[in-house]
């Protein structure tokens, strides 16, 4: 059987992203924290295992994951997402501690590449999970891919959020010693750890919640009642509120250069849209009651007493239609008179008939 290309793509990412997280993680091993050092052999044996357990678990789910790419279920990708996530975060949770406990001068490069590759392959795996492209009116897959666009600034949000904990963890506290400024406070370790967990739970939960409401509104042809989207509201809670009190924060009161006040304007515009789209579908709801409301009370009500009303309507019904009797009679008198119309005309003519005759 011929992988599809929804298939490839999808299992190129996932592979792909692992294997240089794990290159981050034997970097890291062979350097050591204060000095070079060789690779043990119980971490290369771990990495090298969970990596043959998810491959052999990848090929389970994306079987499923074709399966469903045509229909309005989406239960394998979010199995593939959460297996994929859960193993991704914590690779990266051992390559933020071994960032925090070394001693060498940071390497802001390779910092940073990491943080591209997980802004690119994670958004791509979750768009490729849709399969929007499979929906065949253009005019939906337009639709689908807005609402879809909004999931992809969050995660690139969250995601900005947790690669400052690996951004930069030294060098601006060791630039501020060295030139006698202000040395900025670093962050406590419950704090980074905080942080962590809850971009974990984020990026984890936010396209899963995505996931099944894509596949709760059903493909073309399919009818049923649309429920309130849940999404949007888990949006500018936890993503727009939250995440804005923890940058605010990280900047008022720890001095951190690493928040990125692009996402902070970001998060106070998609506050703004928000909540200024849900007051107006408020008032929509509104006067939509109260014109429901204008409709009935404008029709006339109706007075007649029960009683009245039956014996009104046994009236009308005798006064359309005749008694049975009426019906058994015509039909006896309509028989008597079409036999004596057929016999009476032999009476006269039949002497007449044979006497002509003869």
């Amino acid at each position: 059987m011929v992988p599809t290309p929804q298939v490839c793509v999808s299992t190129l990412v996932t592979v792909s992203t692992m294997a240089v997280v794990d290159l981050y993680l034997l970097e890291q091993s062979m350097l050591g924290a204060r000095g070079p050092a060789g690779p043990s052999a119980w971490q290369c044996a771990t990495v090298l295992l969970g990596d043959a357990g998810f491959l052999l678990a990848l090929r389970f789910v994306s079987a499923g994951v074709v399966s469903e790419a045509r229909s309005p279920r989406r239960g394998f990708a979010n199995a593939l997402w959460f297996l994929f996530l859960s193993l991704l975060q914590l690779k990266l949770f051992f390559v933020c501690h071994n960032y925090r406990q070394e001693r060498r001068p940071p390497d802001p490069l390779a910092r940073k590449t990491l943080t591209l590759l997980l802004s690119i392959c994670l958004p791509s795996l979750f768009l490729i999970l849709t399969g929007a492209d499979h929906m065949t009116p253009q005019r939906r897959k337009q639709e689908v891919r807005g609402r879809l666009l909004w999931v992809v600034v969050d995660l690139l949000d969250v995601l900005d959020l947790q690669a400052g904990l690996w951004e930069a963890q030294g060098g601006a506290a060791a630039a501020g010693g060295g030139s006698g400024g202000v040395v900025e406070q670093k962050l406590p370790i419950w704090a980074e750890g905080l942080v962590f967990f809850y971009c974990y739970a984020l990026l984890l939960l936010l396209p899963c919640v995505a996931l099944t409401e894509l596949g709760a509104t059903g493909l073309p042809g399919q009818r049923g009642p649309r429920k309130e989207a849940l999404y949007p509201w888990l949006s500018l809670v936890a993503v727009n509120i939250l995440t804005l009190v923890l940058r605010g924060t990280g900047m008022l009161w720890y001095r951190d250069a690493r928040v990125s006040t692009v996402f902070l304007g970001k998060n106070l515009l998609a506050l703004a849209v928000k909540l200024s789209s849900a007051w107006e579908r408020h008032k929509q709801s509104e006067r939509g009651a109260a014109g429901a409301q204008t409709l009935a009370a404008a029709e006339p009500p109706d007075v007649t007493p029960p009683g009245q009303g039956s014996e009104q309507g046994e009236a009308a019904r005798g006064k359309d239609s005749p008694p049975s009797h009426y019906h058994t009679l015509s039909r006896s008198q309509s028989h008597t008179l079409s036999h004596v119309s057929m016999e009476a005309p032999e009476t006269p003519l039949g002497p007449a008939f044979i006497s002509h005759e003869l």
